[in-house]
């Protein structure tokens, strides 16, 4: 097979290319049937198809290369088929119930998500641009345990939120929801750190950091925390059990409940 992409540039604007064209497609499918099914999945799919892309266009299968590609499938898979059975199980999503039908404002929550996609992918894009790399070394073996753990931290998140939202109950304090109000978040962002360290060891440049620090910007000042505070302090914020709750819980590392 000829390799049409020469180098790390043009790497970079074939995923750009990718992810613009499917997140907008779905973007039209989402407006124009006034739904939130496909949010979740289009975004977590589109790691899925840049990692694999470009894995398969660099036409390298070196090890290194595989493990850093398996990492962001791993991931997407894991994210995409969780968040999907949600959102099949609520019916909708409530982020989107002041914007759905406002033409503007839900393309703009999507540009958001091109960026998600596309700056959050980098490290692995840029790294599946390079030469074959040697075998593992010690800061990429220090990356896949951060992601490693991160993948574990996130998931069963997940999944204690998840049950008990079920059981109909109030905040959840189960699992590590006891010691971080946000533990999905922490382990979303270690994650993806771990993966920048990974490709980082094999000398992709430091500049591609700027992918787990926009996604710890979302998570922390825009989609993420803010908007879940915001609506447990609307629902409990007269709950004195909620507000001692909050007081003594790490916003998003876990750590010990501080109350005595």
């Amino acid at each position: 097979m000829v390799n049409f992409i020469e180098n790390d540039e043009h790497f970079i604007l074939v995923s750009l290319l990718i992810t613009v064209c499917m997140q907008l497609s779905f973007f039209a499918i989402a407006y124009g049937l006034q739904i939130d099914k496909v949010t979740d999945f289009a975004g977590t799919a589109n790691f899925l198809l840049l990692a694999t892309v470009t894995l398969w266009f660099g036409e390298d299968f070196s090890f290194p290369k595989i493990i850093g590609s398996l990492m962001v499938i791993l991931w997407s898979l894991r994210l995409g088929a969780y968040l999907s059975y949600r959102i099949l199980v609520w019916g909708e999503d409530n982020r989107f119930d002041e914007m759905r039908s406002k033409f503007w404002s839900f393309l703009g929550f999507w540009i958001m998500q091109i960026l998600w996609v596309f700056l959050t992918c980098l490290p692995v894009v840029y790294f599946n641009s390079l030469d074959s790399p040697d075998s593992v070394n010690t800061l990429a073996s220090i990356g896949i345990s951060m992601f490693s753990i991160g993948l574990i931290i996130e998931a069963w998140a997940d999944y204690s939120k998840f049950n008990h939202k079920l059981n109909g109950e109030k905040w959840c304090t189960s699992g590590l929801w006891k010691y971080s109000r946000h533990p999905n978040y922490f382990g979303n962002i270690l994650l993806w750190f771990g993966i920048f360290v990974f490709c980082y060891s094999y000398e992709v440049p430091l500049w591609t950091v700027i992918g787990p620090l926009w996604t710890t910007f979302l998570l922390l000042f825009v989609s993420g925390i803010p908007l879940l505070e915001a609506s447990a302090d609307k629902k409990y914020g007269n709950d004195s059990e909620y507000l001692q709750y909050k007081s003594n819980t790490s916003v998003l590392i876990p750590w010990f409940n501080s109350s005595k």
